[in-house]
């Protein structure tokens, strides 16, 4: 290892993901003396001896600066509700008339105005997640109340 032990420390309290932290941990036990297998080591970090050990030949292999990089993983696309259609949505969303009563509504409307053919769980968690927009249904009401009662009700 070319780091001193110092070095691994200062650089793990600086790391911000949990992952590289544990990285750098691990190669400061090792390089500290404090810890020499690998089994030691995982002990110490709380991961696997054959994930401790893949640390260590990637660090022989590429050196620290490619051992500390993460990966996030998954396939990142782009979204299939896009631009034009993207917009009209939050129109639609925001307005206090015209506006969706449920996600299966959003689901249709994208079909047939927009042909656009996503599964309602995919619709959903667009609709949640990225517009961060959750449907609203106002109340029944009964027919035969009666309003200015309401309103003394209301000031009361």
């Amino acid at each position: 290892m070319r780091e001193s032990a110092g070095d691994l420390l200062r650089r793990g309290r600086k790391e911000s993901h949990p992952l590289a932290q544990a990285r750098l941990r691990a190669f400061y036990l090792y390089r500290s003396g404090q810890a020499v297998e690998y089994g030691q080591i995982a002990r110490e970090v709380g991961y696997e001896r054959h994930a401790v050990g893949q640390w260590f030949r990637c660090y022989r292999e590429k050196g620290l600066e490619a051992c500390l990089r993460v990966d996030p993983g998954g396939h990142k696309r782009e979204s299939a509700i896009k631009g034009k259609v993207l917009e009209e949505l939050r129109q639609r969303l925001s307005s206090p008339t015209g506006y969706f009563t449920s996600y299966r509504q959003i689901h249709l409307w994208l079909l047939e105005e927009h042909r656009i053919a996503l599964s309602y769980e995919h619709v959903h968690r667009f609709v949640r997640r990225h517009l961060g927009a959750k449907l609203k249904v106002v109340r029944k009401s009964n027919i035969k109340k009666d309003a200015a009662y309401e309103e003394k009700y209301k000031k009361n």
